[in-house]
């Protein structure tokens, strides 16, 4: 059997999961291109305070390394990046992950991928891999005025560690996922918080708490409890997915259950009136947190719904004020369009993969693009989720990629390549579905220039781990003689 040599790009939750299962499928020319100084991408990046995953720890780990004793329901950044270092290490994958290199591009010639890299080596590879995810680029605005302003600007993905908060005046702009957990922390040191918000999110109530030694104990001697306890947490989230993807009026109960933790949590009724959504549950990211809107409430907050007008030296403006602020946090998110916007890849005509994408983003089933022979996507276009767990998508893409590899392994010369009428079929497909989804009508990051949503799976995780288990060969060109 012919041996496969395969790169992959990146070193977070995507490409350890490919280079894991890679070789214990018996691959064994696999090396990892990670930018970062080390493995654990968007949960190396992410330090700001009360960094914590919204999703629940035992669905938000590897289903093939769940020996873990995790402290809390939804784990902590750090505890997070800390089990990705463990599963490189356990996993005997450690010396094939090169950190501090960047791919630049990646060029389908003469049969094979050639790789630069930004130590100006160039490689080769019968299969690319692309993990480099959805959320690695921060998003700043271009806001004007802002490179006049004296204090401290600085993204929660580049947290600013060298500076003390405390007993300063601190600015937020922004409210989403990131936001409602920095907030709360921001709220109990700074002098005074100035949170920015352009449009209030659902926030819902999280269902954390710790998990005692006893119940790592009854785990260990009890594995099956472990995997029950995860797969009733799969199971629920699949039928939240359910309702964004069919029923979104299924979805009104917890418009009304927001309704009572606004008219519970927070007392002032003009802040009240502020923090009540404008748009349908599900549009947007729901958002769970316990203590954002208790900080909010706090006499040293202000929430500030004005659009900004401009940074000035020494503050944000808006129109109705100017707000003097010491430290300008930006909660804003990332640049998830256009995607791979990192590495320059140039298929078999020689078309780049951001020229092909310049009208829409799309890939079959998120993972393959016609012209883009033995390349394979991971966290690529429409495979996000708004319930349930990426792991789970990302096992999914695994399989798919090492039945690829194993292919041609099996196969020496043979391309894989998706063919432009399966292509084709499944955007078809997928438009026909997002037509019943929740997002219908939205416009949120989920959509490109068009209004089409670029970002979203509308079926069940479980039809996506069904769609990709195996390579179709009616789908897939296998038997192509290399050119």
């Amino acid at each position: 059997m012919k041996n496969v040599r395969i790169a992959i790009v990146g070193a977070g939750f995507s490409g350890i999961a490919a280079a894991l299962k890679l070789r214990a499928a018996g691959h064994r020319d696999i090396v990892v291109y990670e930018r970062a100084a080390d493995v654990g991408g968007t949960w190396l990046a992410n330090t700001y305070p009360g960094v914590a995953c919204d999703a629940p720890s035992h669905v938000y780990s590897y289903s093939f390394s769940q020996d873990v004793d995790w402290s809390r329901r939804f784990a902590p950044g750090p505890e997070i990046q800390a089990y990705l270092r463990r599963c490189v290490n356990d996993g005997g994958i450690a010396e094939l992950i090169h950190t501090g290199i960047e791919v630049r591009s990646a060029t389908w010639s003469c049969g094979e991928w050639s790789i630069e890299l930004s130590d100006g080596r160039t490689t080769y590879a019968d299969v690319f891999v692309c993990a480099v995810g959805q959320l690695s680029e921060p998003a700043v605005p271009q806001l004007a005025g802002l490179p006049t302003f004296r204090g401290a600007s600085f993204h929660t993905a580049r947290w600013r560690h060298d500076i003390d908060l405390a007993g300063k005046h601190v600015a937020v702009v922004g409210t989403g996922a990131s936001a409602i957990q920095v907030i709360p922390e921001i709220a109990l040191t700074a002098e005074h918080l100035t949170v920015h918000q352009r449009s209030a999110p659902y926030v819902l109530k999280k269902p954390d708490g710790p998990y005692s030694p006893r119940l790592h104990r009854l785990y260990r001697l009890m594995p099956l409890l472990r995997a029950i306890a995860r797969q009733s947490i799969w199971l629920y989230l699949e039928l939240i997915t359910l309702a964004y993807d069919r029923w979104p009026s299924a979805l009104k109960a917890l418009e009304l259950y927001h309704a009572r933790i606004l008219q519970h949590e927070v007392a002032d009724p003009d802040l009240r009136q502020r923090l009540r959504p404008q748009f349908g549950i599900g549009c947007k990211r729901i958002l769970i947190s316990n203590d954002y809107y208790a900080a909010l409430s706090r006499p040293n907050v202000t929430l500030v719904t004005d659009p900004i007008e401009a940074v000035e030296t020494t503050g944000i403006r808006t129109a109705a004020a100017c707000h003097p602020v010491d430290v300008i946090v930006f909660a804003t998110g990332f640049r998830t369009t256009p995607f791979i916007s990192t590495v320059t890849i140039r298929g078999r005509s020689g078309t780049t993969l951001a020229d092909s994408w310049a009208e829409r983003a799309g890939a079959y089933l998120g993972l393959s693009v016609p012209d883009f022979p033995n390349m394979f996507l991971m966290y690529g276009p429409n495979t996000n989720l708004g319930s349930g767990s990426i792991i789970h998508m990302l096992e999914s893409q695994v399989a798919h990629i090492v039945d690829a590899a194993d292919h041609l392994r099996r196969h020496p010369g043979d391309i894989i390549e998706i063919s432009e009428s399966a292509f084709q079929r499944f955007l078809r497909d997928l438009e026909h579905r997002q037509r019943t989804s929740v997002w219908v009508g939205c416009r949120t990051w989920y959509h490109d220039r068009s209004g089409r949503d670029t970002h979203n799976w509308p079926w069940l995780t479980s039809t996506y781990r069904r769609r990709t288990r195996r390579i179709a060969a009616a789908d897939y060109g296998l038997d192509r003689p290399r050119p």
